[in-house]
């Protein structure tokens, strides 16, 4: 008997995933396209992040007020719940000391406590901790939501915490960046709602709105369009020379672009005004 020769399925080839832009991404490449292409492109990055109190602490924060709101909000938890999650959810990395872990701890609680206290809304909390995205063509753009509710006027509003802020103004909102997309974001997915952005300042209880204009959405989405075909053009072949930037001090890569500019003879050193540098 002829033995029957089974052909493997030909696999259907897969369609390459297309490169995705967030706010962060955004912000970066406007401020240093050079650091963009280190931390996104190259991807060198990873090899020099440091964990550090303030990403911990933040993020800690975060997660405790991500499960009290996914597990019914006031209307189920208790102002001690809210405690125990944050310590449920705790992460030790970056602290320069178990004293110093200890006292973030008891901010942290106080903290909360302050926002049960202070934060209760007839608004209904719809997601939290969760990503929205928009395909735009050339680009998916992607925006990772601290939380979303419904307010009882059917406003759709976006609430970002922020654990090392103090103060925040409505220009302040309406001029921020993450906050601007995630209204687009919002509009794109509840095209027929208002859509608000509210930074809650966690250390103080401050807290401040504000809601852009479908102008100035289409606005926003025609330089987002822009800045992101400037970015899809950066490979690793691509020569961004290092450049004194107000950002400098504070970056990981300081000193890889210190270093490059000495070898390419471009001076380099504290400029009278580092952002007129190209």
């Amino acid at each position: 008997m002829a033995r029957r020769i089974i052909q493997p399925k030909s696999k259907k080839p897969r369609r390459p995933r297309k490169p995705e832009i967030s706010p962060t991404k955004l912000r970066m490449f406007l401020e240093c396209p050079l650091m963009y292409k280190l931390v996104y492109v190259t991807k060198i990055g990873r090899y020099y992040y440091v964990p550090n109190a303030g990403n911990s602490f933040g993020g800690s924060l975060h997660r405790a007020l991500q499960d009290f709101h996914s597990s019914g909000g006031h209307e189920t938890q208790t102002p001690e719940q809210l405690a125990e999650r944050l310590k449920n959810t705790w992460v030790s990395t970056g602290y320069n000391s178990r004293q110093e872990e200890r006292e973030h701890l008891e901010i942290g609680v106080r903290l909360l406590q302050d926002y049960y206290e202070n934060s209760k809304s007839g608004s209904v909390t719809l997601m939290t901790e969760r990503q929205l995205r928009e395909d735009m063509g050339d680009f998916v753009l992607i925006g990772r939501i601290d939380r979303l509710d419904e307010r009882p006027d059917g406003t759709i509003e976006i609430v970002d915490y922020k654990s090392g802020r103090e103060s925040v103004t409505e220009a302040e909102v309406a001029n921020d960046l993450a906050m601007s997309i995630y209204q687009l974001l919002a509009k794109k997915k509840y095209p027929d709602r208002q859509v608000m952005a509210t930074i809650h300042c966690l250390r103080t209880g401050q807290i401040a709105s504000a809601s852009l204009s479908d102008e100035e959405l289409t606005e926003l989405e025609k330089m987002i369009r822009h800045v992101a075909s400037e970015m899809l053009k950066i490979t690793e072949d691509t020569e961004i020379p290092p450049s004194r930037k107000r950002i400098c001090d504070g970056c990981d890569f300081y000193k890889i672009c210190e270093r490059r500019a000495r070898i390419a003879g471009i001076e380099w050193g504290s400029n009278e005004n580092p952002d007129t540098a190209e």
